[in-house]
């Protein structure tokens, strides 16, 4: 095994979302901070006289009661898996939709550990992404024919990595390992799809997201990880895989592929708008031989997860085009930009350090939370939202 510290800086935010969405029978917002409702605990700490009238809301299906008996008798503190920072704007589109029962207020949680203590980067996004690029770019070398079916599609990787069978594929002997995430390195933020009017301006879509995501460079607060990329040089040398993947061949493929994905979005849809300044000074990030530029996450773009000359995205619905939106936090700022930088001194010493994240005033301060007892009776829910199927409760009628 032949392994490389990567030191990782995210550029601009990210969202690795963990599949679901919460709504506010599993949240509440309190201040400027999300809680995340933990339902054994919220019911181990009320008395029973509050679990009777809790049992009469359930009873009655009335959410909108029901939100508000939880948020006015939960302890945050003790009752909640973890809280997040909000966004002033997301804040203020909570508490005025709150009581509209049509609105789900649906928010994208990014994915976490285990006991959704604390938020994650996967080693998979990033291995994703790498293989992305270095599929990208080989095919290009190769000029192999353009798939003309599923078929040829399917088949298309394997042709280009140079295997017939799944278990030979080059990037079986790469691994990448997932790192935690301090507590403050995310925030709860609108997304907003936007597109580009009369060349000069940026239309936000009639398309509400609200996600959280990391903090990063350009929205004002550094976020920084390291881990590491292992390379199985026993399966490499037994000529068992297709291709021999390296160190070098990465950084090329992925600094060729996202820099021009880079420049060409910055051309198509930010230049002489509101998002210009941020997008340069993504362009003047410092690289080095050492260093490549990434994308990872949802909202990165359909160009930067399908492959040049090769790309035939398959647009939702009854769309024909695509690539025509773009998808900012707070309708200014792209997603999912990361430098990574090999770094091969005092790997084991530092196996296990995490850049931390820049002291900033809109750093949350969560704490490590105790959780009391859990209530014996019978659930075994983890928040309030299975409070709809445990309990059957039906939205009323207006």
């Amino acid at each position: 095994m032949k392994t490389h510290k990567l030191s990782c800086e995210i550029l601009s935010p990210i969202h690795i979302g963990s599949g679901d969405e919460i709504d506010p029978l599993s949240y509440i917002i309190k201040g400027k901070n999300l809680y995340k409702i933990s339902f054994d605990r919220f019911l181990a700490g009320i008395n029973d006289a509050e679990r009777l009238k809790l049992e009469e809301l359930i009873d009655r299906g009335d959410l909108l009661l029901l939100r508000e008996y939880v948020s006015e008798h939960i302890d945050t503190h003790r009752q909640s898996l973890y809280s997040v920072v909000v966004n002033p704007h997301v804040i203020e589109i909570y508490h005025s939709k709150k009581g509209d029962i049509q609105n789900q207020l649906l928010i994208s949680p990014f994915i976490r550990t285990e006991g959704e203590a604390k938020p994650l980067m996967p080693g998979s996004s990033i291995k994703g992404a790498i293989r992305t690029a270095v599929i990208s770019e080989l095919a290009k070398k190769k000029d192999l024919p353009e798939p003309k079916n599923t078929k040829e599609e399917y088949e298309f990787e394997s042709k280009v990595l140079g295997y017939k069978d799944a278990k030979n594929d080059p990037f079986r002997g790469v691994k990448i390992r997932d790192k935690c995430l301090d507590n403050d390195a995310t925030i709860i933020r609108e997304i907003q799809n936007v597109s580009k009017t009369n060349g000069r301006a940026l239309k936000a879509n009639n398309i509400q997201m609200i996600c959280e995501i990391t903090h990063s460079d350009i929205t004002g607060k550094f976020v920084g990880y390291q881990t590491e990329i292992i390379f199985d040089e026993k399966l490499f040398s037994t000529a068992f895989l297709g291709t021999r993947l390296t160190r070098e061949q990465i950084v090329k493929s992925c600094t060729e592929f996202y820099r021009d994905k880079m420049e060409a979005e910055h051309q198509k849809f930010y230049e002489n708008t509101e998002a210009e300044s941020v997008s340069k000074r993504l362009l003047d990030t410092p690289f080095d031989q050492n260093s490549f530029l990434l994308r990872i996450g949802r909202f990165s773009g359909v160009e930067s997860v399908t492959l040049d000359r090769y790309r035939n995205p398959k647009p939702p619905g009854k769309k024909k085009s695509w690539g025509n939106t773009r998808n900012l936090a707070e309708g200014v700022y792209p997603m999912g930009w990361v430098k990574v930088c090999f770094e091969d001194e005092n790997i084991h010493k530092n196996r296990d350090k995490t850049i931390k994240v820049s002291n900033q005033p809109d750093a949350t301060n969560t704490k490590e939370r105790k959780a009391p007892e859990k209530y014996s009776g019978d659930s075994a829910s983890a928040d309030l939202s299975m409070l709809k199927s445990k309990f059957k409760v039906k939205e009323k009628q207006k």
